[in-house]
């Protein structure tokens, strides 16, 4: 299922994507390293990071120069509280599909199957439509040869090789290819606002900083998360906030709101055959009485 922390580490993947367009090992847009996370930052880090400090190894520690200069910060953290979002009964979809490796042909009593089997698939047999055999294993030649055996008791001449099964039908043999894959149905959706905070050591930086990441997060409005669920982004409103000026800490919040899904997760089968009952209840008095109260 899609986590709040899905939706914050998409975030901070696309902020260090605009604040490192080339990857972390070339300069960064501000030609300055910039620390990307998730979470508050810590009040000590961030002073000696605006200050472009760092504390060295003496008893006590003291901060010292720091020779790369000042560090700029980028945050992510999830506003308190949420927004109520309507909700919709979503249908079963597929998330990994069935893996089918073999694949079989007929002639006369014989299959003669090719290929591997791959984990949690099988065969099912409908014999003379009467008779069902349904099985696995961890190679094609043990799937076989649990068929054979399984059909031994209506079949006792059933066999079975490394790559084919003989089942001695009296009219009919039908071959049906199966395996179980992962499916999800959404439950609940819900919406957070998240902000992206930069913490720069000048206005300039924060200007160039936080344009390139908004610039960025908004060229994606629907984003795949982890589970395959969709979530939504909405771009909010953008907070300058200069109160620390004194401490040389500028910082713009850029705040969206992200509608996300939590999806159950269950193993699906492919249905290769079906079984049902007819009752003939024209002498059921039983019957015919509950069917007309």
């Amino acid at each position: 299922m899609a986590d709040l922390s899905d939706v914050t580490a998409y975030l901070a993947t696309m902020a260090a994507n605009a604040v490192y367009p080339n990857g972390t090992s070339s300069a960064s847009v501000v030609d300055m390293d910039c620390r990307i996370y998730e979470g508050w930052p810590i009040p000590d880090q961030l002073d000696l990071d605006m200050a472009g400090q760092m504390m060295n190894s003496a008893t006590p520690p003291v901060a010292v120069t720091r020779p790369g200069g000042p560090v700029a910060n980028v945050s992510i953290f999830p506003a308190p509280g949420a927004v109520e979002v309507y909700q919709i009964q979503d249908y079963t979809y597929t998330i990994t599909a069935p893996a089918i490796n073999v694949s079989s042909t007929v002639s006369g009593d014989t299959i003669t199957v090719s290929g591997q089997v791959a984990a949690g698939e099988f065969m099912t047999l409908v014999c003379d439509d009467a008779f069902v055999y349904s099985a696995g294993g961890a190679t094609t030649a043990a799937m076989l040869q649990a068929l054979a055996t399984a059909a031994q008791a209506n079949y006792p001449a059933a066999s079975a090789t490394a790559t084919t099964l003989t089942v001695p039908v009296s009219h009919a043999l039908v071959v049906r290819h199966g395996g179980s894959g992962v499916q999800g149905k959404v439950t609940h959706r819900q919406k957070h606002s998240v902000m992206v905070t930069v913490w720069a050591p000048n206005r300039i930086v924060r200007n160039e900083l936080a344009g390139a990441i908004d610039n960025a997060i908004k060229q994606t409005i629907k984003v795949a998360m982890p589970d395959t669920s969709q979530a939504i982004i909405r771009y909010n409103r953008t907070l300058v906030n200069d109160t620390q000026q004194s401490e040389g800490i500028y910082r713009r919040d850029l705040i969206y709101d992200v509608e996300y899904a939590t999806v159950e997760q269950f193993t699906g089968v492919v249905i290769t055959s079906t079984t049902m009952s007819i009752v003939n209840a024209a002498y059921n008095s039983s019957a015919i009485a509950t069917a007309l109260t």
